[in-house]
Formats: structure tokens, C-alpha cells, sequence
């Protein structure tokens, strides 16, 4: 039976905030607002990169007329940086070539920037490792709706069953949207405390994925 592990990128994989805050910190105050904190960052990011810009903003100044040129200075500070600080969560890479070696199929689901997500995978090595890597700018759709999952399991050549792992409401809701298992990890960027989002399981540690799956049925 065909099955698939499909993952969020930010806060999930990776701790991207370093990067993600030296390229926003430089638009904000290259417009006379203040920088933002790590903790306030943290807040903003899972929805996409124009609802961090706008929120970010909103959160530290004055907003420009024009967000989109702001939107545009910012991906070209961070595609100029893209993992100078960034790093992979402690297990990763271990646990997604053991899950490829269990015959997995692996897909990267987010709603960071189509252009942001390659580089990222890119850079980090990581990249042929999965089947498919969708951003939150190239459907018409992204999480918490479903279909943006749909989509990148179809890309990755489908599955018969598959879960979705995030660290957000936008990635368990979505899951929950098309009747996806969901698995939580407990290391990333929610603020509410990961209980609070609903998932069927709770990691702590990515060496604690590969048995986790069996339980959930893959």
C-alpha cells in the first residue's frame, strides 16, 4: 500500500526565524519602524508572506501604501539569505532518510513563498529528498484549506494513506478539512500550546515519527 508523510516547512523542518527576521527587520527599518523580536515574529508567520508583512507592520509602525513593493523588498533580502542562520530541527535529516527508506513517500506542504521554499530545500540539502514541494503562492488555494494538501499529494504522485505533519492551526485544520490524520510536533512556533490544536498525536522529538506512523495506521 502506497503511503505519504507530508510536511510544513517552517517551525516543522526547520527554525527559519533567524533568516526570516534579518530579511523583515531590514524592510521595517529601512521604512523607520522598529525591528521585531523573535517572540513577535513567531507570532506572524504560517500564513504566508504578504499576513507576516502586513501583520509586522502593523505591529511596529506605520504601513507603507504600497505593501506589495514592501512584500517584493522582502523576498529579495531573504532569497539573498535564504539559510545563512536557518537550521534543520535536531533528527530531521535521520528520520526523513529513514522514512524514505521504509518506502515513504515525502512532500513538503507550506504556505511560505513558492520562490522561499526552494531556495530553502535547496540550500539545506534537503531537497531530494521529497516527491513534491508546494508553496503557499502557487495554487489559488493554501492551509488551512485541504485542497492545498490535496494538490501536493497529487504532485507527489499520490498515496493511499497519508498524514500531514505541521506545528500550526493552518496545518491540522487543513488536515482536518479532508479527513487527513495529523501529527503535531511540539517544537515549533504555536504559541497557544500544541495541545490546543487538535492533532491525533504529539511528537517531541522526530525520532519518535517513524513509530508514531504505525500507530496512526501507515
Amino acid at each position: 500500500m502506497s503511503k505519504a508523510v507530508i510536511f510544513d516547512l517552517d517551525g516543522t523542518l526547520i527554525d527559519s526565524i533567524p533568516d526570516v527576521r534579518l530579511a523583515l527587520n531590514t524592510v521595517l527599518e529601512s521604512h523607520g519602524n522598529r525591528p521585531l523580536t523573535r517572540d513577535e515574529l513567531e507570532t506572524l508567520v504560517g500564513e504566508g508572506a504578504m499576513p507576516m508583512i502586513r501583520g509586522a507592520f502593523a505591529m511596529t509602525g506605520d504601513t507603507p501604501d504600497d505593501l506589495q513593493d514592501a512584500l517584493r523588498q522582502y523576498l529579495d533580502h531573504y532569497a539573498a539569505h535564504p539559510v545563512r542562520e536557518t537550521t534543520l530541527y535536531d533528527g530531521a535529516v535521520a528520520m526523513l532518510e529513514q522514512l524514505r527508506q521504509q518506502g515513504y513517500v515525502l512532500a513538503v506542504c507550506t504556505n511560505k513563498p513558492q520562490r522561499m521554499t526552494d531556495l530553502v530545500l535547496r540550500d539545506l540539502g534537503i531537497a531530494p529528498l521529497f516527491a513534491a514541494a508546494i508553496g503557499g503562492d502557487t495554487l489559488p488555494w493554501r492551509k488551512p484549506d485541504g485542497r492545498h494538501i490535496l494538490s501536493t499529494l497529487e504532485q507527489a504522485g499520490g498515496a493511499a494513506k497519508a498524514v500531514m505533519i505541521g506545528d500550526s492551526h493552518n496545518d491540522i485544520q487543513a488536515a482536518k478539512h479532508i479527513g487527513m490524520a495529523s501529527v503535531a510536533v511540539s517544537f515549533g512556533y504555536c504559541h497557544d500550546g500544541v495541545e490546543t490544536l487538535g492533532a491525533d498525536r504529539v511528537i517531541d522529538h522526530f525520532d519518535q515519527l517513524p513509530t508514531t506512523l504505525k500507530d496512526l495506521g501507515l
